[in-house]
């Protein structure tokens, strides 16, 4: 075990004898007998050992809660329902009954890196500011390789990044719980609660990613983005709208339907009206300064680039309708994706 590790307990042993564990580790169940116990061990393999393990079981009808009434645990705690209300509900159901300062989030079917709390708890510890703290993943799908995945690290690039899209791994997140009152989870968005909880709690702290991958990310069948891909789209769309509109007051229906259509990717989307209105974007942020101007543009210039990069558009008119914003003098950091696609645009 590290050193700042060992510093971390003997730090919450004191704090729990006086009040309540530091962490909550908090985990949402329904039906997952052929993950749960992987799920369950990781946590209980964390080098940082003092926590509470809230395991909220939302009316399963296989094996979940007979197996994790086998571990005998004292840090474990298990609250049945015997119907299922769906994870948002969930979720809230455990923010009100945890007890720790901080609450980590763990989905039933993915597993934590030993040194995963350990490092989460030193950093917020240090980070006084920082109320949600996310980390970096290895994806995990059958039979192939673990792939490493990362958001952006930093406050005011997760918080121009939630423009377009969700910005954190849900199941890597750490939270204050003092930043939440009853019910944070929008349970009206049944497929982007946690898309909404980020854009409620923006103006209202710091945000942050550490880089290391702590977390493996399971990706299979019966996740929500292949069961009801659409309507999580279709959340992810009124939270984006809310945060977009929030922030600019003054766009317009045409606008919105535009950045959307940005945010996810379309390659049908009108280049030349995109350009513009990215570039609208950064001349609004100019005046109400929510962003610093440099990162923004840095940002954008990246979506203006994936933008024409899926376009089905011939290659050269992309090409073109590409140089004709300054969004392209903008350095993004893809010197080599933009060699490489030029080429292709101007052979296509």
């Amino acid at each position: 075990m590290s050193n700042s590790a060992l510093d971390l307990n003997d730090m919450n042993t004191k704090y729990s004898m006086a009040m309540h564990p530091l962490v909550t580790v908090l985990m949402p169940v329904y039906n997952g007998e052929n993950t749960i116990r992987d799920a369950i061990e990781s946590i209980l393999r964390q080098t940082y050992r003092e926590f509470e393990f809230l395991i909220i079981d939302d009316g399963s009808t296989d094996k979940s809660v007979e197996i994790v009434r086998s571990y005998r645990d004292s840090r474990i705690r298990l609250v049945s329902s015997e119907q299922n209300s769906g994870i948002a509900a969930s979720l809230n159901h455990g923010v009100n009954l945890a007890t720790g300062k901080y609450l980590a989030r763990m989905d039933c079917d993915d597993l934590s890196l030993p040194e995963r709390l350990n490092n989460q708890v030193k950093y917020m510890e240090q980070h006084p500011e920082t109320g949600v703290l996310g980390t970096g993943v290895y994806t995990m799908k059958h039979k192939r390789p673990a792939k490493k995945r990362s958001w952006p690290e930093s406050d005011p690039e997760i918080k121009i990044n939630l423009l377009f899209q969700n910005s954190f791994f849900h199941p890597s997140v750490m939270l204050r719980k003092s930043m939440l009152g009853n019910d944070p989870y929008p349970t009206e968005l049944r497929y982007a609660q946690d898309y909404g909880l980020w854009i409620s709690l923006a103006s209202r702290t710091q945000f942050a990613n550490l880089a290391q991958q702590l977390v493996q990310y399971r990706t299979h069948s019966t996740q929500v983005t292949k069961t009801s891909g659409h309507e999580q789209a279709a959340n992810a769309r009124t939270v984006r709208q809310h945060y977009l509109t929030t922030l600019f007051a003054s766009t317009t229906a045409e606008e919105i339907e535009l950045h959307h259509c940005i945010a996810e990717r379309n390659r049908d989307t009108d280049l030349e009206k995109a350009g513009k209105w990215l570039e609208n974007i950064i001349e609004a942020n100019r005046s109400k300064q929510h962003f610093p101007d440099d990162l923004l543009c840095k940002v954008l210039a990246r979506k203006w680039w994936n933008c024409c990069k899926n376009s089905n558009r011939s290659g050269k008119d992309i090409w073109h309708i590409y140089n004709a914003s300054y969004l392209r003098g903008i350095r993004t950091g893809q010197p080599r994706h933009t060699i490489k696609y030029a080429l292709k645009w101007l052979l296509k």
